[in-house]
This record gives C-alpha cells, structure tokens and sequence, in this order.
C-alpha cells in the first residue's frame, strides 16, 4: 500500500486542499490519501478556531464522493499538541508494511528542519514538498539541503489548481459574499446551516430562531440566507441586508392554529382571508416581530420579510431576492425546480413569475383560494416583462 498523509487546520477545508489532494494522489500512485484534521497544531495559535469535531465534519463530508481521499481524525482523538511525527509513527504501526507519504505546502518546506524531530520523520516516510510553478525560492535546492542534512527522500510535485485559502473562506462567510466557487457545496451548506464564520451578532440570532422553531425550518432559514447571498451577488442588491432578511423571514413560520392564537393574544390584527389561511400570517407578522425580538430597524430588511410569501406590485431588488431565494434554496424539491433555478440566475423576475404560477397551481390544487393580490402581481410582472422583451 502506498499511503499518503495530508494535514492541516482545515478551517475550513477548501477546493485548493482537494484539488491538491487529488493531483498528488494520481503523480504517485497512491492507494490512499488521509486528510488529517490537526487538533492543535503548534505552528497556528489561535483561539478562535473551530473546534475539531466541526472541522473534521465538514472535511469528511467533503469527501463523500471522493474514491482514495478520506478525512481522518487520529490527531483529534489524542490530547496535546499535534505533533506530525506522533502522527506518522501511529499510522506506521497501524498499517505495517505500507509505504507512507507525507504531504507539505511549499512553503512549510523550508521550515521542515525545525519541526519536532525531522530526522525521525524522514526516517518513516517520504515528504512530498507541492510547490506553484511561480514559487520564486529554489525548492530542489531546499529538498536536497534537508535530504542531505537529515538522511530522508524528498519529491517536489507541481500544483496548478486553484489558489485559494482558508483566511480568504472565512472573510467572505463573514461578509457575506458566496463561497461556493471556493469549497465544496456539502461545506458551503454546513457552514450556513451552523452561521459558522459568521458575525457574533448573526450567530445570537440563529441561536434566538434554535429556540423557536424547528430545526427543519432552522435549517431551511439558514440555507435561504446562503442562497440569498448568491442572489444578491448576482444582481448588485446588499449581501448583508440579504442575509439578514433571509435569516429572519421564517422568524415566526408557527402551526396555522398557534399563529392566529399569537395574533390574538398580542393583539395583531389579521384579516378574513388570513384567518381563512392562517399560512399567510407568518410574513407580515415576520417583520414585526424581526423588529420587537430581534431589533432590526432597517426598513428594506423588513419590508424583504413582509413580501417573502404573497408579494407585491413595485417590489425592490432585495424583496425579489428575498422571495426567489426561499423558493429555491438548496435543501428544496419540487417539480419544475431545476427550470426556476436556472432562470433564478438570468432573470429575477421571469424567476418570480415562475414560481408564482407554481405556487398558484398547488394552492388551487390544494383546494385553497388564491390571494387576489397574488394575481395582481403576476399580471404586473408580466406586463414588465413584455415592455422590456
């Protein structure tokens, strides 16, 4: 067998690391190639970085497709520093007579000579050195000073993938702009899923909405931010506002029968037609309660949440944004789905129209009568829509 050890913080784990781990993989053959998630590693002081169980799941579930790539955990079930040489040893006992590899950036090649016992690593395994074709520092030279110093085989393997780091990851996250062209999508949606990276101030409100609903509509809360994000990206709207609305549009999403009782014990007043379709309640009564629980004052961020489910004549960019994104968010299925996902992308508002048919054939369908102002604002985007065609 011939094994490679890949390790890293992994804070979180970005295509740069699977794309490297991939092309290693294929230039020396390798039947396995562990990830390892570093508990503490002794190089990176950091307070605030996630724990390892979190790290080590997003890497694992990052992988899942992957055929010879595994996420391991060895260094997170010892206590201490992380130490690669305890690492390297452990795997050696456990898998006697494979042949092992250990995988370094370029730049962690120079300092190789300073680690805990370099000698005794080399002695049981090969490093492999992944350098850019632009490193600008004589890496052969490097390899062959630590070869002849330290007694050990050295190889140099030329990345070309996509540069990208981890630092870069969470700065965007805290941003809010998309990440989904940097990490796998099993990562992008555990890290929304969970507000990793995310402000202190946003983590308090998913910590608030975990009190309050269900996780399935946590989840489903969350993963409309991400895709609000993306959407507002796209289109020049404010990531942030984005976010925010889309984080608290299901902030009162309650059992028809609780939601007019919390109206009426409070005093909100609701219509006819919303007592006759008390799942209408929950937008309107959303941007009240973002601004009394959750303090949010910005107008356009509760007016995004009031529209969220009917709608309206004249809505803003954040309001379509709002709307398309809690309909097509990444956890949700539905016939047709693909097509508005697609259109979403091109044209906020054909992607509007589609899904207020959609809706509007399964509410007729449901035996539910359609709000009349659903249909004044299908009319009104249609109406757009032939004077710019």
């Amino acid at each position: 067998m011939r094994i490679g050890i890949f390790g890293g913080s992994y804070d979180p784990v970005h295509l740069g690391h699977i794309w490297t781990a991939r092309s290693v993989c294929r230039e020396l053959g390798l039947d396995k190639l562990l990830m390892v998630v570093a508990s503490d590693p002794p190089h990176k002081p950091n307070n605030d970085r996630l724990p390892g169980s979190v790290r080590y799941r997003m890497l694992d579930s990052a992988l899942q497709n992957e055929e010879r790539i595994f996420a391991s955990d060895i260094e997170l079930k010892r206590s201490g520093k992380s130490y690669t040489v305890d690492t390297v040893e452990l795997l050696r006992n456990s898998c006697r007579g494979a042949e092992l590899f250990l995988i370094v950036g370029g730049d962690m090649l120079e300092n190789f000579p300073h680690w805990r016992e370099p000698e005794r690593i080399l002695s049981m395994c090969t490093l492999v050195a992944v350098t850019r074709p632009d490193e600008a520092r004589d890496m052969r030279a490097i390899a062959d000073r630590i070869e002849s110093d330290l007694h050990g085989r050295v190889l140099l393997s030329s990345f070309t993938g996509p540069q990208i780091s981890s630092t870069e990851v969470r700065r965007r996250m805290s941003e809010a702009l998309p990440v989904d062209t940097m990490v796998a999508l099993p990562t992008e949606l555990y890290m929304y899923e969970n507000a990793l990276y995310m402000p202190r101030e946003l983590r308090a409100v998913r910590l608030k909405l975990s009190e309050r609903i269900k996780r399935k509509r946590l989840d489903h809360t969350m993963l409309t931010a991400c895709e609000a994000v993306k959407l507002a990206f796209r289109y020049g709207a404010d990531t942030k506002k984005a976010r925010l609305a889309a984080m608290l549009h299901d902030c009162v999403k309650l059992p028809n029968k609780d939601l007019i009782a919390f109206c009426d014990e409070n005093h909100y007043d609701i219509s006819d037609f919303e007592r006759k379709n008390p799942y209408l309640i929950h937008a309107r009564l959303g941007a009240v309660i973002a601004g009394e629980d959750y303090g949010v004052t910005d107008p356009e961020v509760l007016e995004a949440i009031r529209n969220h489910t009917l709608g309206k004549v004249g809505m803003s960019l954040l309001d379509k944004v709002i709307y398309v994104a809690d309909k097509i968010e990444p956890s949700r299925d539905y016939e047709g789905l693909n097509e508005i996902r697609r259109t979403a992308y091109e044209d906020i508002d054909r992607a509007m129209l589609l899904v207020m048919e959609h809706s509007a054939d399964y509410t007729r369908r449901s035996g539910r009568e359609i709000n009349p102002s659903t249909k004044a604002v299908m009319d009104f985007l249609r109406s757009e829509m032939e004077k710019n065609s």
